[in-house]
């Protein structure tokens, strides 16, 4: 009936009680303003009465809404509300005339009648509590829903995260390799050089990006080492990487912008003059991380290993920047394509 987890079988008792007793006390208080009874006799009054509103609520959260409500079953949980409704109306009235009345009305014994009473004061008395309580207990049930959606999602994608770091990208590393080795021989400064900027990446897939944030520097250092080694085979010209870190100690979540860029070598065309792809990162206020590249006249087969992809990628920012970033792309110059993403 609480918004949040019991830590105990007391703790949750302790929670009921102190929402009845709540609750008997406001409605008291509402039954007053409009009595001639004072405070004290509305309270031993109603005494008679909350048991039935404690049966009807319980009866309600716990075998109503799991059975019927909750599995959709919508027609059997109404038939069956109109049935408690009926039937806590008759326990009101039980009380009422075989207890409540003789208590403190004898003089009206002989006057009252059984099956006469005012259902909307019965209905009102009972079932504002019920509803309240559902309502509650509805509301925790949707909140641990999401929380076990959104926890599914996020280890979803750290799943395929831990397997992006396992595998990379084969064809990526392959080349590589490949390149360094055609370097051993005619540059072998440029070959040890290579080897180094392979092992950066590695370790910062394998290592730093265990962490749910780094320092958006290490996201860059990355970025440039993935990009010299892009330029063994591309031309060291051909993707221009210019940073602007304004505001120092800014963390961002790992491994989050390398798909901009793999998208970005995976499709642009490699025949035009170089810069081929234009890489800008601002940090300042909030990330910028703008990517124009060339676009080939007409569509080209592209590698489709490795990378995260766009969609896991925009699934990543909804769960860690739910409404602080912005992402858009389109044509520009009829032969470019931008890509812009801004995180607060």
């Amino acid at each position: 009936m609480i918004l949040f987890d019991y830590k105990s079988r007391l703790h949750r008792i302790a929670i009921h009680l102190l929402f009845w007793i709540s609750y008997f006390l406001f409605w008291a208080f509402l039954n007053t303003v409009n009595s001639k009874s004072t405070f004290d006799e509305v309270l031993i009054n109603g005494l008679l009465f909350i048991p039935v509103d404690i049966f009807a609520t319980y009866f309600t959260i716990f075998i109503l809404l799991p059975k019927f409500l909750i599995p959709k079953r919508y027609l059997l949980f109404a038939a069956s509300t109109v049935f408690l409704a009926l039937f806590t109306i008759f326990l009101n009235q039980l009380i009422a005339y075989f207890i409540y009345i003789p208590l403190y009305y004898p003089e009206l014994v002989d006057k009252a009648e059984f099956f006469r009473f005012n259902l909307f004061v019965y209905l009102v008395s009972t079932y504002t509590v019920v509803i309240l309580a559902a309502g509650i207990k509805l509301t925790k049930l949707w909140i641990k829903e999401q929380q076990a959606k959104t926890k599914l999602e996020t280890q979803q994608l750290q799943s395929e995260l831990n397997l992006l770091k396992l595998q990379i990208n084969p064809h990526f590393l392959f080349n590589t390799l490949n390149n360094i080795d055609s370097l051993i021989q005619t540059n072998p400064q440029r070959a040890s050089e290579s080897l180094i900027r392979l092992s950066e990446i590695l370790r910062y897939v394998t290592y730093d990006a265990s962490a749910d944030f780094v320092p958006v520097e290490k996201e860059a250092e990355y970025l440039k080492s993935f990009i010299d080694l892009h330029s063994l085979r591309l031309g060291d010209k051909f993707i221009s990487f210019n940073t602007n870190i304004e505001r120092s100690g800014y963390s961002i979540a790992p491994m989050l912008l390398i798909t901009l860029v793999e998208n970005a070598i995976k499709h642009c065309d490699k025949r035009v003059v170089t810069p081929g792809i234009q890489i800008q990162l601002n940090v300042n206020e909030h990330i910028e991380f703008c990517i124009i590249n060339s676009v080939p006249a007409f569509p080209i087969q592209t590698d489709k290993a490795g990378g995260m992809g766009l969609s896991n990628m925009l699934r990543r920012l909804e769960l860690i920047y739910p409404n602080r970033y912005k992402y858009e792309n389109k044509i520009v110059d009829k032969n470019k394509y931008m890509s812009v993403l801004w995180i607060q």
